[in-house]
């Protein structure tokens, strides 16, 4: 998978399909789900910037590939709990996967 592309095709407004392919993969292996996470951050908070709601489409892609990142389990779901519920959850989320709090990661 070519992050890069895909983002890039992301930036650009790409089709559901493109953003399918980018979820379709298990994101257990934490170097791949760390990659992944340094080069949507920067895309979501390039969104909210421009005033994108949490509800807009493009974002709720964004936070349904970040919903499958974290290690399957209670990481998964406490670091949905933590920053996937509303916009105030979403400008939290660190640039550095490295600064999620413990127990919200791999």
């Amino acid at each position: 998978m070519n992050v890069a592309k895909i983002v890039s095709e992301l930036r650009a407004g790409a089709p559901f399909f493109t953003l399918f392919k980018m979820m379709k993969g298990v994101f257990d292996d934490k170097y791949e789900a760390e990659k992944l996470y340094k080069e949507l951050i920067p895309v979501l908070q390039d969104f909210l910037m421009q005033g994108r709601r949490f509800n807009d489409p493009q974002v709720q892609h964004l936070v349904n590939i970040l919903r499958e990142l974290p290690q399957y389990g209670a990481q998964r779901r406490n670091f949905e709990k933590l920053y996937l519920q509303d916009e105030y959850g979403l400008r939290k989320l660190p640039k550095d996967p490295n600064d999620i709090p413990y127990g919200h990661w791999h």
